[in-house]
This record gives C-alpha cells, sequence and structure tokens, in this order.
C-alpha cells in the first residue's frame, strides 16, 4: 500500500517570501526586544517566521504608544506577547501603562458596596496638592486626615461643590487601600435603589454588609426624599447599629446639623415626628465630628 504523504510543498515564490520575511524579522527591533524581554531563542525566527510576523502586526498600534487614552488596541491597555516554553505562543497581556492602572485601583477590591463616580475611584489624600488653597480648607483638609487616619467619624457640611465629597473619597479609598472593607453610598440613590428591592430579601442583604463594613460614607444625606420606612427601618437601624459596635461613618450634607433634623422630621406624606429625627440627629452627634466646609465651587474650572 502507498503511504500517505502530508508533506506541504510550497511554491518558489512562497520559499522567497519566507527567507525573505526571516531576514527582515532577525533585523527588526521590535522583535529583538521582545525575544530578548521574554527568553525566546532565535531560532524561533528560523521555525516560526509567520506566527511572529502576525503578532508583530498586532503588537505594531503599541509601538510609539504614551498613554492609555491614546491605546489603538482593540482591547483598551491590553497587547499580544510572545512567549515561549517549548513552543511558540500569543498571549493577551495588559501594557505598562495599564498595569499601572489596576495598581491604581486595586483598593477597589474591597469596596462591598460603592457609588463612587468614576472621577473618585483613585482619588487620596495623599495626592491632595495644598498649594493656594484656603485657609479654611486647609483646615477642614487636615480635620479630615486626622480623622481618617483616627478611623473617627467625621460629618461634613457645606455649600455645593466645595470639596465635600472629594475627601470622603479620599477617606474610603485610603481606607481601602489598607486593607480594609468599606463602602460609600450616595445616599439619595441608595434609597432609591433600596426601595426598588423591597419587595425582595434584597434590601437586607446590602443593608447588613453596610452595617458590618469597617469604613462607611453616606454621602449627601439630606438630599433624598425622606420616607418613614426610609428613615425608621434604613436609616436608624444602619446608625444604631454601626454606633453600638462603634464603626467608621463618615457623613457629607449641604445642610447644618438643624436643617437635617428639619428634614427629617417631615416625611414625604407631610407627617410630623419631631422624636425621630432628634434620635438619628443625635445618632449622627455621637458617631462623628461636625465640620463645615464653604467655599468656591471646585468643578467650576477657575
Amino acid at each position: 500500500m502507498q503511504k500517505t504523504d502530508f508533506t506541504i510543498h510550497q511554491t518558489e515564490k512562497q520559499i522567497r517570501d519566507t527567507e525573505e520575511l526571516k531576514k527582515d524579522l532577525k533585523q527588526d527591533e521590535t522583535v529583538q526586544k521582545m525575544f530578548a524581554a521574554m527568553n525566546i531563542p532565535a531560532r524561533c525566527i528560523e521555525t516560526s517566521p509567520w506566527k511572529i510576523a502576525d503578532w508583530r502586526r498586532q503588537y505594531q498600534p503599541c509601538i510609539g504608544c504614551q498613554s492609555l487614552s491614546s491605546c489603538g488596541q482593540e482591547k483598551k491597555g491590553y497587547y499580544s506577547a510572545l512567549c515561549y516554553d517549548g513552543i511558540l505562543q500569543n498571549v493577551i497581556t495588559p501594557c505598562a501603562y495599564m498595569r499601572e492602572s489596576l495598581k491604581k485601583e486595586k483598593h477597589l477590591e474591597n469596596y462591598l458596596v460603592s457609588d463612587l463616580p468614576k472621577s473618585l475611584k483613585t482619588v487620596s489624600f495623599k495626592r491632595i496638592l495644598a498649594d493656594n488653597e484656603s485657609r479654611e480648607y486647609l483646615s477642614v483638609l487636615n480635620e479630615a486626615i486626622q480623622a481618617s487616619y483616627h478611623s473617627e467619624g467625621l460629618y461634613i457640611y457645606g455649600t455645593l461643590g466645595s470639596g465635600k465629597t472629594y475627601l470622603a473619597a479620599c477617606a474610603c479609598n485610603d481606607h481601602a487601600a489598607k486593607g480594609e472593607k468599606v463602602a460609600f453610598i450616595h445616599y439619595p440613590s441608595f434609597t432609591q435603589r433600596m426601595a426598588s428591592l423591597v419587595k425582595s430579601d434584597e434590601y437586607q442583604t446590602e443593608l447588613k454588609r453596610l452595617m458590618y463594613v469597617s469604613f462607611l460614607v453616606i454621602d449627601d444625606i439630606g438630599a433624598e426624599s425622606c420616607t418613614e420606612w426610609n428613615r425608621d427601618a434604613i436609616l436608624m437601624t444602619l446608625l444604631n447599629h454601626r454606633y453600638e459596635e462603634g464603626l467608621t461613618t463618615w457623613f457629607t450634607s449641604n445642610c447644618d446639623l438643624a436643617s437635617l433634623q428639619q428634614h427629617f422630621t417631615f416625611s414625604s406624606r407631610n407627617r410630623e415626628d419631631i422624636l425621630k429625627a432628634e434620635r438619628i440627629i443625635e445618632r449622627i452627634r455621637n458617631m462623628a465630628r461636625v465640620t463645615a466646609l464653604t467655599g468656591r465651587d471646585r468643578r467650576i474650572p477657575r
């Protein structure tokens, strides 16, 4: 019986093109750098020239790239690299810019609940530039840093855009970076979310996360629509537990405590309950130091 011939026969042009490609690859600085970085034997150019050429084509957008924002790869921040473990292979790996970005965001793994906007996900007290800041802002900044360092509660109130949420996000990120489990909730959004989950048990699961988390920020409290349910069953339950457990809680608000008490006195049905409002304010007073932050709207460029 005649044996089957599995040999792939190349045309003279294919052989010539392959030899020219090998010569080109051997002189290519990008290929040389990849081979040196990944300890790839030079003989791979002889055995796998077309695979290397395919890698070079995929890698091309990375040449000269200067930032993650200018990435030209299909999957932003990831590129094709060559590796060799007896077989030459292409592997998808994060670039240096993406690795730095992932490093900066690693602390986000410690968020059990997060309403942080994208712009605040990597802010930190360490990155605040104090130059040209007002004396008032520097005073509140120092107070915030000290409260965060000593795991003390803080209630920051003041004008729109004065930087209250920014400081609270810095504290939350810094605690997360230390390995603590944290949560940051935008309180108006949180109350709406909880109301949408009330028919299931999911709202209780999220509430329990907040009850036990090591560091919690309740952002923009007083801007929500106050109902008897979110005031008494949600907020008071949350504050009572965290107070009894001695867990650190920060608040930001446009309201001072007198205005906040007025806010909680009347529910959305206009029912008045002075005692329950007083209990919430008493809890906040016992859980957090109160400080005011006013000044220019930092969200408007100067």
